[in-house]
């Protein structure tokens, strides 16, 4: 993938967002401009076949493959920034201020997340090259048949309630939750390279199984020990590495340009940490491909909708909501949807959408078939959308009280959630330290 100019940029934005029927939204680009694309790139780059069905979802478009259709030379680094949204680079010859690092600029080109815009189930695309509406995992609160209850899928836990992992005993296994392996189980040799905290996680072991795993702690950890791997004797074909600290701050501090900019050269000098300590050869033969599973929209305490504030909503619910606060799943008590459609008219924001879960499946949303066996149950019977800065919220009787409310949020399906940077090039080039940090 080589240097693009700006009109071409806007095109492609322009695209990537234009409404499709029958639902008039933007649908995440599964046929070959999506974060789970990324990871058939790369398979594919490593001249490698994963094993049983379904089958991965197609590379990314010839425009967007850096491989060009070739085999990669060496390691491919698939570097995740959470929180990372698509910013416009600014026109050629034109240093912005607040745009990614110089060297990303000539190389950025907007891709879409998947659906919902969040990290659990961007994720697990990721990691499987497979859409939501094939691996399962369709949101950060998720209804689970096999429990009976909504749990909160990074805890593995019932929602607002229980310990962390209460869900991940002996015999919990990654094929409980999510209905496709990772690429790594179905055979493709690789590293995760993510923060040590995470490590024990059922989540993360569900989304790396088949992977070795090795954790950071710092900034300077993180490069020590990527340059650590690429320079074993016999380094892993795919290394997929995981940085958290930009969708932290946005969530806190809300989407704010600058702090984008920070972490982007912050990651740049990393990559360039890396470069020098594996030396210029090997640098020239990783190929790193740095994107993200969403960005982020503002939001206000006094815009939520609160659910568990709204008797006449929960009156009708069979359940506690699912999915996100950007992106609400609602399942009805029998024969009372029709009352439920009118609770929730009475009280959304102006500009929400309410659809008809069949329909937002239907039309492609959490993508194409196969679908997960238990796909319907898990999503319930009607997907609310809210603009930003709304939310919806819910909270378990007796449950504590969130300690900070987050001023960032996502899981829509608006623009600045929905699109992400897709940046490829050689360990070599990615590197940079500009005084940006």
């Amino acid at each position: 993938m080589g240097t693009t100019n700006a009109s071409y940029r806007i095109e492609e934005v322009a695209t990537l967002l234009a409404p499709r029927p029958p639902l008039g939204l933007p649908i995440p680009a599964y046929e070959g401009r999506s974060l789970p694309n990324v990871t058939s790139s790369a398979v594919r780059s490593l001249g490698l076949e994963v094993e049983g069905e379904p089958k991965l979802l197609p590379p990314l478009a010839p425009d967007l493959d850096p491989f060009g259709g070739r085999r990669a030379e060496g390691t491919v680094v698939v570097l995740l920034m959470d929180g990372l949204g698509w910013v416009a680079p600014p026109a050629p010859g034109v240093r912005g201020e607040l745009a990614y690092p110089e060297a990303w600029n000539a190389r950025v080109h907007p891709i879409t997340s998947v659906f919902p815009t969040t990290t659990t189930v961007a994720l697990t695309s990721l990691s499987t090259a497979e859409p939501p509406a094939r691996h399962g995992v369709v949101g950060h609160r998720m209804y689970l048949p096999a429990y009976g209850a909504v749990t909160e899928i990074l805890r593995m836990s019932p929602s607002g309630a229980g310990p962390a992992e209460a869900f991940a005993g002996p015999e919990w296994t990654p094929s409980m939750v999510s209905g496709v392996p990772s690429v790594f189980r179905r055979g493709v040799p690789g590293i995760a390279l993510s923060r040590d905290k995470f490590g024990p996680s059922a989540f993360t072991r569900m989304i790396y199984d088949g992977a070795e795993y090795t954790g950071y702690s710092t900034a300077a950890d993180f490069a020590h020990l990527l340059g650590e791997v690429l320079d074993r004797p016999n380094p892993p074909p795919l290394i997929y590495a995981y940085w958290d600290e930009l969708d932290t701050v946005q969530h806190l501090r809300g989407p704010r340009p600058e702090l984008a900019a920070f972490e982007a050269a912050l990651v740049s000098r990393v990559l360039a940490a890396a470069s020098r300590r594996v030396g210029p050869a090997l640098a020239r033969r990783t190929t790193v491909i740095v994107t993200s599973d969403h960005g982020q929209v503002p939001a206000t305490r006094s815009a939520d909708v609160a659910i568990d504030q709204a008797p006449d909503i929960l009156s009708h619910l069979i359940r506690p909501p699912t999915g996100d606060r950007r992106a609400g799943f609602l399942a009805a008590r029998p024969g009372q949807l029709d009352a439920l459609l009118r609770a929730l008219e009475e009280r959304l924001p102006n500009g929400h959408r309410i659809i008809p879960m069949r329909a937002a499946v239907d039309a492609g949303l959490f993508g194409p078939p196969p679908y997960h066996p238990e796909l319907s149950e898990r999503l319930g019977d009607l997907l609310v959308l809210v603009p930003s800065p709304a939310g919806l919220s819910y909270r378990l009787p007796g449950a504590a009280a969130r300690p900070k409310f987050l001023v960032g949020a996502h899981g829509g399906i608006e623009p600045a959630e929905l699109l992400v940077p897709l940046v490829c090039g050689r360990l070599s080039e990615l590197g940079e330290i500009d005084g940006n940090v």
